[in-house]
């Protein structure tokens, strides 16, 4: 009996106890934070590409910094045909262009929402599958990137990710601020030109109410 509550031994017991356990989370921490970090890379690509595509898309030819050379622009109203705006308007317009990553897509020069998709979709690494997308319509136009994860990692991703595929959304909205400004500017001209109109034609024509009662008042005299 007293050989039961020797202590000989006992921490090789212990040890071989909590060994598995401190394995295991290790290895948890080990692979949560590859998780976040894949997580943020893809993260920062889709951002990235989804700003950078918004911000060229007035120009096929743009490079990411926004130069492009002499001369080198697309149709003149681009805006209403390629980007289908009068179709949208009448609700006969496509709402949306996707192109999937990495791009097996063969966009044509007539297809400008997919060149020009395609091009930002240049940027991101073949090896990154998703989809990029252009959506449009009245209250605005937007460019919206997904990406998947590269690394499947199944507890990680059936616990954090939902059930679902783990993926990165982001977007980022196409603003034209010159495209604005002119288009203001066209309309407070256009309005000054028919309100000046207005303004001559009612003068005009009391002037020759004017003349008229004079001549009228002389030959009663």
């Amino acid at each position: 009996m007293s050989n039961l509550w020797k202590e000989d031994g006992s921490f090789t017991i212990e040890a071989s106890l909590l060994l598995p356990i401190i394995m295991f989370i290790t290895m948890l921490l080990l692979f949560f934070c590859l998780y976040s970090y894949q997580k943020s890379m893809l993260l920062q690509v889709a951002s990235a590409t989804a700003e950078r595509g918004a911000y060229t898309w007035d120009n096929s030819h743009k490079e990411t910094t926004g130069s492009f050379a002499a001369g080198q622009y697309d149709s003149l109203y681009w805006r209403i045909g390629e980007d289908n705006l009068l179709g949208t308007l009448f609700g006969a317009g496509r709402g949306s262009v996707t192109v999937l990553l990495p791009d097996k897509t063969e966009g044509s020069a007539e297809d400008l929402p997919k060149v020009k998709l395609g091009q930002s979709a240049a940027k991101v690494s073949v090896n990154m599958p998703g989809e990029i997308k252009y959506t449009f319509g009245l209250t605005g136009r937007k460019v919206s990137l997904k990406l998947q994860h590269l690394l499947d990692l199944p507890g990680l991703d059936k616990i954090l990710a939902d059930g679902g595929i783990p993926a990165v959304e982001a977007q980022s909205l196409i603003a034209e601020p010159v495209e604005f400004i002119r288009t203001i500017d066209l309309m407070r001209y256009y309005g000054a030109k028919f309100q000046g109109r207005s303004e001559d034609g009612n003068s005009g024509a009391a002037m020759k109410q004017k003349d008229a009662s004079e001549m009228v008042g002389k030959l009663k005299k």
